[in-house]
């Protein structure tokens, strides 16, 4: 499966009355849920992808559940993130499901875009995925009257990226005479004398 729009796509893509449709994959200890703002449900059969084919996408209010944009940047995209809104208040159950880390970090989250034809909606083209990343711990933002479910989601590049580890330890490294971190270390062992 390519990871762009087909010719068909990019044709519907630059039409002005057409958006595209997000289909969403949250890989929860739970079990998998696959939703789509599209205004239907959807089964894939034939795409070539294991987390499509042979699955059906359910239809969700996209005024409930939005996708954050997804913003390309050197060494990866943004943190994207998902909201679950219109919550009226959050049960306990619901509560101890969200605070159980095991169920969304570190698990796969993966969206993948589609053309609809706007009389027909019928699918142009072909679908293409558009981001893959790995889920964090949702939070809940909001007060009495409503509530909103936040999930961020990184990808792969920022999981794995490694910390610079830059501190004054690296000092060396820019100044051959810097004996700081030496002697902090020294300091810290319970040296008390300077040589």
């Amino acid at each position: 499966m390519d990871s762009r729009p087909d010719t068909n796509a990019n044709a519907a893509l630059a039409a002005d009355v057409r958006r595209p449709v997000t289909f969403c994959l949250l890989d929860l200890a739970t079990g998998p849920i696959r939703v789509t703002n599209a205004p239907y449900s959807f089964s894939f059969a034939g795409t070539g992808d294991e987390d499509l084919d042979g699955f059906t996408f359910q239809a969700v209010d996209p005024r409930v559940v939005s996708v954050g944009p997804v913003k390309a940047q050197e060494g990866g995209t943004d943190t994207l993130v998902l909201t679950l809104s219109g919550l009226a208040g959050v049960d306990d159950e619901l509560m101890t499901e969200l605070g159980d880390r095991a169920n969304y970090s570190g698990r796969d989250c993966r969206l993948w875009r589609a053309m609809l034809d706007p009389q027909q909606l019928t699918r142009v083209g072909a679908i293409w995925s558009y981001f893959t990343g790995y889920m964090s711990v949702p939070k809940i933002v909001g007060d009495r009257t409503s509530q909103t479910i936040q999930l961020s989601v990184e990808t792969y590049l920022a999981f794995f990226g490694q910390a610079s580890n830059r501190t004054y330890l690296d000092q060396l490294s820019y100044d051959a005479g810097d004996r700081s971190a030496e002697l902090a270390i020294a300091v810290a062992n319970g040296a008390n004398r300077r040589t």
